[in-house]
Order: structure tokens, then C-alpha cells, then sequence
């Protein structure tokens, strides 16, 4: 099948490193779609009209502009803009080479004015008005996002959604039905590169990746390191991922304020590339991913696919994984002090406890693994394409 990709943004340039879970999304299905021999290639908004390879996958820039933190009439106006953009270029590829499916990632109203005579399927990378519930920049938006994000979902001829809970919410506002198909994790461990994590190997720490930000729990966090770090001297906090906000307001400048004299033990390594990442991952005692709302992150798939304990927030997604003191831990959602007491417990657990903790996070990710979950994705596309 000749397949293409819509998302909201991936990122502008051949240098950049894609960010965010619905970056990171794309671009990895891209890959396993074309392991699997289909044609894929991804349309991304983006500030320039570029195409390029990412990894082998063809990348088409849609130029669009627009301000997706102004009043509504500008907001709607942008996500118009950038939806035209998506389009017109949709359309070129289709002259080209016809598409025999469109994926769209969904975020405020990706999959709207869907225009080539092929099926549809609107995949939902998030639903602002729960995700950004607590988000810093977004909030103030989220509930012209998800209006745009509902209109998209009349376009679709079929919608799906790694997480459940925001499954539901989604297809009851909407009146669709919204099925479940689990995110791929694929943790390709023969390509890995150490030189990251040979600054790291010699110091015991936590470790967050993914983008720091508020949703994300990553404030959470900070608050929690405050304990850790007067009642244990020894432990580290290493955050990976993109930092959300600009100066004194991002996420990362905020906590190392909050730890004041205590700052130098928080190590923020920036954005990584997997290969580059997954050692530093495997080399940590735990991985927090203590979101105050998500949809099935990256974050926790691929930790636990390296056999790592995960702590993640009940009420959210991530119990769709979790299963608390079987394969990870699950804690209240905001609360710093539930956070500190299940972290302390984590690094007092014995050798054995923890091995079988690590051993059933690896079992549980049978059903993520990409000779399942890709097999789903494509039975439906092929059920949608059968019915043209």
C-alpha cells in the first residue's frame, strides 16, 4: 500500500530530532510500515516547504503560518492554515502516486478537510481538552484545539487511539466509535551509542525522558527531588527530552531553582536520539512518568520494553500498563509526597524483588510489540481500502 502520514509538526529541518510522543509516533510507524513493504511517506506542518529524508522516510514540509496561542478567531484561523497546507501537499503526492490511505495524527484538527478519494483514519495522538488540562502554554486553548479535533472526526472513516481512557471520552463527545490500537514499541537494542551514557555510569539516578512540562508531571517531580535529595545523598535526577517554555519559565530553569544547592545533582542531557538514549535509560534505577493526564506514552512503553520499573499515576493511561507492585507502580496523580515515599521504596526494593518487578514490565509489552500491534494497524487499513 502506498501510505502517507499527517501530522501536526515534526520537525523543520534534516538536523533536528523529531520531538514529542507524537513525533516520535510518526516516524517510528513510518519505518515498521516500510519493514512491513508498504510505500510511506509523512506530511508534516512546518515553517518552510522543504522535502527531505528522515532515516529513509521521504518528509514533506507543509508551509503554513499562524498563532496557535492568540484569541479564537486567530487559533482557528492557523489550524485552517495549517490543515490547507497538509492538504496541498497530500494532493501532489496522490498526482504523483496515488494514496491508498491517509493516517492523521488528529492534535487540534489534523484529518480535517481530508480531500483525496481514499479511506481516512484519524489516529488520536491526543484530546487537548484532557491532555492539556495543566499544560502551561496549550490550556488556555484546549477547548478550541478539541473542537477543531471533534470537527476532524467527521472526515474520518475510522478512528483509533492507543489509550483508553481518552478513547472513550473522544468517541462519546463525538458519537464515534473509537477503537483501541496499542502504540508499537520498538526498542532496537543491537544500535546503540554509549557516549552519553559514559558521563552517566558512575552516578546512581532517576531518570525522566520526554518532554518537561507540566502535564508530564515534570513539577511533580521537582517537588519530590526536593526530599529525595536531603534524605538520600547519593541519588541523581537525569532528565532527557525537550524543555517546555523559554528562560526563566522553562520547566528545567524552574527546577533548578527549586533545588537550589542541590541543583548541580540534576542532569539535564537535552533531546537524544534513541540509540543514544536507551543506554542511559538502561543504566537508570527507575523511570518517572508521573503525568497528571496522557495517552499511552512512548516514555513508558519503551521503558518497560527495556525492562525497567516505571512509575506511573493512577487515573490515567498509563494503568492501562501498569499493573501497581506487579510490573510498576502507580501513584496519585500531583501528589510529591506519594511520588517520594514509592521512589524511596523502589531503591530499598532487594535484588530479586526488583528482578521479578523488571522481568514481568518486559513480559507485559508481548502485546505493544510491532508483529502485533503493526499487524492491527494494518488489517485496518486493508479493510478500509477493500471497501472503496
Amino acid at each position: 500500500m502506498h501510505i502517507v502520514l499527517a501530522t501536526a509538526f515534526l520537525c523543520d529541518t534534516p538536523w533536528d530530532i523529531p520531538g514529542g510522543g507524537m513525533g516520535e509516533y510518526v516516524t517510528k510507524i513510518a519505518r515498521l510500515l516500510i519493514d512491513s513493504g508498504n510505500k510511506v511517506e509523512i506530511v508534516a506542518g512546518a515553517l518552510n516547504d522543504l522535502v527531505w529524508e528522515y532515516k529513509g522516510i521521504k518528509v514533506y514540509n507543509a508551509f503554513w503560518y499562524g498563532n496557535l496561542n492568540g484569541n479564537i478567531f486567530q487559533v482557528s484561523e492557523a489550524i485552517l492554515s495549517r490543515n490547507i497546507a497538509i492538504q496541498k501537499c497530500i494532493r501532489l503526492i496522490d498526482k504523483q502516486d496515488r494514496v491508498d490511505i491517509v493516517q492523521y495524527a488528529g492534535w487540534s484538527g489534523i484529518g480535517m478537510m481530508h480531500s483525496i478519494k481514499c479511506p481516512a483514519i484519524l489516529r488520536l495522538s491526543t484530546y487537548s481538552k484532557v491532555t492539556y488540562s495543566q499544560n502551561v502554554i496549550y490550556r488556555k486553548n484546549a477547548k478550541i484545539y478539541s473542537f477543531w479535533e471533534r470537527m476532524a472526526a467527521k472526515f474520518a472513516d475510522r478512528i483509533i487511539c492507543p489509550g483508553i481512557q481518552i478513547a472513550k471520552i473522544f468517541g462519546k463527545e463525538c458519537n464515534k466509535s473509537v477503537e483501541i490500537v496499542e502504540t508499537p514499541v520498538d526498542v532496537d537494542i543491537e544500535k546503540r551509542d554509549n557516549i552519553v551514557y559514559e558521563k552517566l555510569k558512575r552516578k546512581k539516578y532517576i531518570l525522566f525522558f520526554g518532554t518537561a512540562s507540566k502535564e508530564k508531571g515534570f513539577d511533580v517531580i521537582g517537588d519530590m527531588c526536593v526530599s529525595l535529595f536531603k534524605h538520600n545523598k547519593e541519588i541523581n535526577f537525569v532528565c532527557a527530552g525537550w524543555d517546555e517554555g523559554q528562560g526563566n519559565n522553562s520547566a528545567v530553569h524552574r527546577l533548578r531553582d527549586k533545588l537550589e544547592e542541590e541543583s548541580h545533582r540534576f542532569i539535564y542531557l537535552g533531546p537524544l536520539d534513541k540509540y543514544k538514549l536507551y543506554p542511559v535509560i538502561e543504566g537508570s534505577i527507575m523511570v518517572l512518568v508521573p503525568s497528571l493526564a496522557d495517552n499511552l506514552p512512548n516514555a513508558c512503553l519503551e521503558a518497560m520494553a527495556l525492562g525497567k520499573i516505571v512509575i506511573g499515576t493512577k487515573g490515567t493511561a498509563l494503568e492501562q500498563l501498569i499493573k501497581d507492585k506487579i510490573n510498576g507502580f502507580l501513584v496519585k496523580p500531583g501528589d510529591s509526597n506519594d511520588l517520594f515515599d514509592t521512589v524511596s521504596k523502589v531503591i530499598e526494593l532487594t535484588d530479586e524483588r526488583k528482578k521479578n518487578i523488571e522481568k514481568k514490565a518486559l513480559e507485559s509489552m508481548k502485546p505493544y510489540y510491532p508483529q502485533n500491534s503493526v499487524k492491527k494497524l494494518l488489517k485496518i487499513y486493508k479493510e478500509e481500502v477493500n471497501k472503496q
